[in-house]
């Protein structure tokens, strides 16, 4: 490609990979690797499990620290796809933890719950609770790109123009290019009919623009990037297309070619003629040239007294300085 610019007086940069992984809200643009997210999850449901336990044992107060824990935990990960499920977990086991002691929390949290993830199945031999839900209401949701993939509760959204959320915890996760770029946890209080996600915007010329220009024919409405190239390989070379956001011109075939070796100018002979000859001719050449402005100016003119005339007297010596 560089031979190809210099031959265009075009400079190119190559494309920058997207990051591994999402960044969160908390805080946003963070980096969480995948083996720390299966780590994550397993200790998440281990206290899960242990909380059960406790609640099974009637040790609410060690169960109720296991859960807030919990809590905490996945509210610096919402990128997890469990994420949602989980919490829904973590609220329902507070709810039963705080049933005895506090029979209103425990309806609040089971309402929270069922915000989240909507009406559960009673368990088996458990006593019915009806946590009273406020009614879903419409929101709009701005923060987004064209062609970002929105994620509500664990549920992608189909149409974002008709969404409707009851008033309580939710879950967003933000997909762009089928890759995790926003993930949150946030609350949607009473009669609220916006929310704006601070998702990252894309970058003009960046990995997520030009993420799928290379293989959409013709590229996406979408691209912000000014210029940029599209390179396949062909036979004994490389095929380039130029392009200005959207339109692309056609492949233009390049091949790499080795760059000639200097060579010095060198005086080309003349057939029959010895070296010095073009040299002679030459020196000829500049002399006519000379005696023709010469006798233009009448230097060489005879029989005219006022003209003016040279005259060689030798090499004077005292003429030359080293």
């Amino acid at each position: 490609m560089s031979d190809f610019g210099r031959a265009r007086g075009l400079a190119f940069t190559e494309l920058e990979q997207a990051p591994a992984h999402v960044g969160t809200s908390r805080p946003l643009g963070s980096s969480v690797s995948f083996a720390n997210d299966v780590a994550a999850v397993d200790a998440i449901e281990a206290e899960l499990e242990q909380a059960r336990t406790a609640l099974s044992a009637l040790e609410e107060a060690s169960a109720i620290a296991r859960l807030t824990r919990v809590e905490s935990q996945l509210l610096a990960h919402p990128h997890l796809p469990q994420a949602a499920f989980l919490m829904g977990e973590c609220l329902a086991l507070q709810a039963q933890a705080a049933q005895e002691q506090s029979p209103v929390r425990a309806l609040a949290l089971q309402a929270r719950r069922s915000a989240l993830e909507g009406p559960r199945a009673a368990a088996f031999g458990a006593a019915a609770t009806v946590a009273v839900v406020p009614e879903a209401q419409p929101i709009t949701i701005g923060g987004l790109d064209v062609e970002d993939e929105l994620e509500l509760d664990a549920v992608a959204v189909a149409d974002r123009r008709q969404l409707r959320l009851a008033p309580g915890l939710h879950h967003a996760r933000v997909w762009r290019h089928d890759r995790l770029v926003f993930a949150t946890f946030f609350e949607l209080a009473a009669a609220q009919t916006a929310l704006e996600l601070a998702v990252p915007s894309v970058v003009a010329c960046g990995a997520e623009d030009l993420a799928h220009a290379a293989t959409v024919a013709p590229p996406t409405e979408s691209i912000a990037c000014a210029r940029w190239a599209k390179v396949r390989v062909e036979p004994r070379g490389i095929g380039v297309a130029l392009c200005e956001h959207r339109r692309c011109s056609d492949f233009v075939h390049w091949e790499r070619r080795a760059e000639p070796r200097f060579t010095p100018i060198r005086v080309e002979r003349s057939a029959g003629l010895p070296t010095w000859a073009g040299v002679t001719i030459a020196g000829t050449a500049a002399l006519l040239a000379t005696g023709l402005v010469l006798w233009q100016s009448g230097a060489f003119s005879e029989g005219r007294p006022n003209a003016a005339s040279w005259e060689y007297g030798g090499l004077n010596p005292q003429a030359i300085r080293f």
